[in-house]
């Protein structure tokens, strides 16, 4: 009878010890995973460029392929007279890899002596974007001119590869202008005879 009553006992201790274990009082088990995410920075980048720019921002396969030459653009040299208009179709291409906000246009011009600065003063300037004039005065009057360039009401967006191609600028003394009609500023004094002016356009994006 002893003996039996010793295998009673330790059959209970198993079976209560099995129990303890299946009812998680004294063994917890955890485990854990981990998600990672790489971010990158793109890299914005525009170049801008006009059929009657200076080489390498006459087309946009130069300007592609020499873009840092091409962040502005320097308007063409040419003989006038009093009275002239001399259009300009700027593009903006954006070459990154994200989306671009074309934000402002600024312009600068460059006299030097007397007849230089009678002539730039004495410039005019339209500006026409997207179809509608916002500028017809003079240029030195230009909000943009020489300083902060000039914002844009509305910001133009700029997909990935996409050219915005109506920038329409005219430099222009008497008479009228291509991009913005009747003209605003009277015919090139005496004073502004022999002058040279060399101006330039630079766009400004956000990405």
């Amino acid at each position: 009878m002893r003996k039996l009553r010793t295998i009673a006992t330790v059959g209970a201790m198993s079976i209560a010890g099995l129990g303890l274990i299946g009812a998680g009082a004294h063994a917890v088990f955890t485990t854990s995973t981990n998600s990672n995410q790489t971010i990158t920075a793109g890299t914005p980048g525009a170049v801008e460029w006009s059929t009657s720019a200076a080489y390498p921002c006459n087309s946009l396969a130069n300007a592609t392929t020499y873009p840092t030459y091409c962040q502005s653009i320097t308007l063409p040299l040419q003989t006038v007279g009093s009275t002239f208009d001399a259009p300009s179709l700027l593009n903006v291409t954006n070459i990154g890899n994200i989306a671009l906000d074309v934000t402002s246009l600024g312009v600068a011009g460059t006299d030097g002596g007397a007849a230089n600065y009678y002539l730039e003063q004495n410039l005019g300037l339209c500006v026409n974007i997207g179809g509608g004039p916002i500028y017809n005065a003079l240029m030195v009057n230009y909000s943009g001119f020489d300083g902060t360039p000039f914002t844009l009401g509305t910001p133009i967006p700029l997909g990935i590869g996409d050219t915005y191609s109506s920038f329409g600028v005219d430099l222009y003394a008497g008479g009228s202008t291509t991009y913005c009609g009747a003209g605003t500023v009277p015919a090139l004094p005496n004073d502004a005879s022999g002058g040279t002016d060399t101006v330039t356009l630079t766009v400004g994006y956000t990405g």
